[in-house]
């Protein structure tokens, strides 16, 4: 059992560590390209993290943004 906790922890790691590596490139692509292809990559972001802090953000959304950076932060 612990065997498979441990490979499912790093297929996630994985899986986040290819997101991130995307959402960065996809930001390069925006500033290059700008918007014409439909997505807005850099206003979904800023979204997200309006939602966090906007105007309408509590402590648990403060609490939910510091979960997000400590597991987006974190090194093995």
């Amino acid at each position: 059992m612990e065997n498979v906790a441990k490979k499912l922890k790093e297929t996630i790691g994985g899986l986040t560590d290819i997101l991130i590596v995307a959402i960065g490139l996809l930001v390069v692509v925006q500033v290059v390209f700008g918007t014409e292809g439909g997505i807005d990559i850099i206003g979904n972001i800023t979204g997200v993290v309006d939602s966090f802090i906007g105007a309408s953000a509590s402590l648990a959304s403060l609490v939910a943004l510091l979960i997000v950076m400590a597991v987006l932060g974190r090194k093995q």
